[in-house]
């Protein structure tokens, strides 16, 4: 991972429109407090009939991991330091890029948590790729000191209505 300092995170995600007939992925780039860099996002996706017959159960990784989650990372002007995701999905990115990814989540059971300590901020869970273990670690290390003040998921929710944002405004839309 990159010097902690200059260090950017990544939050990649998806959200559905209409009905899941459409799907826009976004990356949200900020500094270690969150503070947002930069904001990039897809047109929509709409698989068709016959795209959803010929790909089968391989429709959604195609979707999610081609054209959506390696498209956005390789577009990103700033370098990424750790890309966090909430999709597993999106997490099979991770073979195709040179960067760190790793899943976060609010759950207890799991035994990778880091623990936000006295703040209000519920603790995370942290997965790495199945054959990327070494970056739940340091991605744990990295992200330690921002959970003592930030609510990690929050720039998820942020990234969520930008995508409701650019749904509605039809940006990346061509005209017909």
């Amino acid at each position: 991972m990159a010097e902690q300092s200059s260090t950017k995170l990544v939050f990649l995600d998806t959200a559905l429109f209409e009905d899941s007939a459409a799907i826009r992925g976004g990356v949200l780039v900020t500094d270690l407090e969150t503070k947002p860099y930069e904001f990039r996002c897809t047109s929509s996706v709409r698989p068709t009939h016959l795209q959803r017959v010929l790909y089968g159960d391989t429709l959604d990784e195609y979707v999610y991991i081609e054209l959506i989650g390696l498209p956005l990372i390789r577009q990103t002007k700033e370098p990424a330091g750790l890309i966090l995701v909430r999709n597993p999905l999106l997490l099979k990115c991770r073979p195709s890029l040179p960067h760190p990814i790793v899943l976060v989540r609010r759950d207890q059971k799991s035994v990778a948590q880091v623990d936000a300590g006295e703040s209000e901020i519920h603790p995370i869970t942290i997965v790495s790729h199945r054959e990327f273990p070494a970056e739940q670690k340091a991605a744990q290390a990295l992200l330690t000191p921002l959970l003592q003040k930030r609510d990690l998921l929050e720039p998820f929710e942020r990234l969520q209505v930008a995508l409701s944002e650019a749904h509605k405004q039809k940006i990346g839309e061509s005209a017909h």
